[in-house]
């Protein structure tokens, strides 16, 4: 009976140690899973600053841009509306620094004006996203930010009202976020000061295009002479 006893029990101790690192993987993945969202551009600096791999691009639209289907912003981001825009309106869609100077503006919805979608393409992939955001009502900001597929986020709960900061932590690189309106009405809106984080290259990875480089103009030289 003792034997029996002390076979059940290990059997227990090893359903119960199977069930715990089950346990623990499934939260591993569920943390892994999650992206982070900051309504403090401050706090959101300071998050990235612990990942020195990556820096941040900041556009503060500065110069005018007229306003056109697609353009592309000075930090080189390319952004599209999915209609082009019937000009001239109160919203100038998609331009910079022309109906408020130094700010991005563009009208989201399904009215005359506006459009459905507002794409922006970012030059590389990106860990991070943050932007401060006016006269925000119905809008939402779509992204696939920790690569399990697209999350949306109604911005003007999450920011607390009209103006504010929004800024996401992926837990993988996106390289796209999409503006939209859920409502039939028109949302107009201003952007300022949007941030994104892309990864610094390797040191090494540096030195190899440099050596890279120098050979090609070598052989080129030699080549030539």
């Amino acid at each position: 009976m003792r034997g029996n006893n002390l076979v059940k029990l290990n059997a227990l101790n090893s359903l119960a140690f199977a069930t715990g690192t089950v346990t623990l993987l499934l939260s591993s993945v569920s943390s892994v899973s999650a992206y982070t969202i900051y309504t403090n551009r401050t706090a959101w600096e300071a998050a990235l600053a612990t990942n020195p791999s990556y820096k941040i691009t900041t556009d503060t639209f500065s110069n005018t841009i007229s306003s056109a289907q697609s353009i592309t912003l000075d930090s080189g981001i390319v952004s599209t509306n999915s209609a082009p825009p019937t000009l001239p309106n109160s919203f100038n869609n998609n331009s910079v620094s022309i109906v408020n100077p130094g700010v991005y503006d563009n009208a989201s919805g399904t009215l005359t004006g506006a459009s459905d979608t507002i794409t922006w393409q970012f030059p590389a992939t990106v860990l991070a996203f943050g932007a401060d955001f006016s006269r925000i009502d119905e809008l939402t900001l779509t992204g696939n930010f920790d690569g399990t597929g697209d999350q949306t986020i109604s911005i003007n709960p999450t920011i607390g009202g009209e103006n504010g900061f929004l800024g996401i932590i992926g837990t993988a690189e996106f390289s796209s976020v999409i503006f939209a309106n859920n409502t039939t009405a028109v949302d107009s809106f201003s952007i300022d000061n949007a941030s994104f984080a892309t990864k610094v290259p390797e040191p090494n990875a540096v030195v190899a295009f440099a050596i890279l480089g120098g050979s090609l103009f070598l052989i080129k030289k030699a080549k030539g002479s």
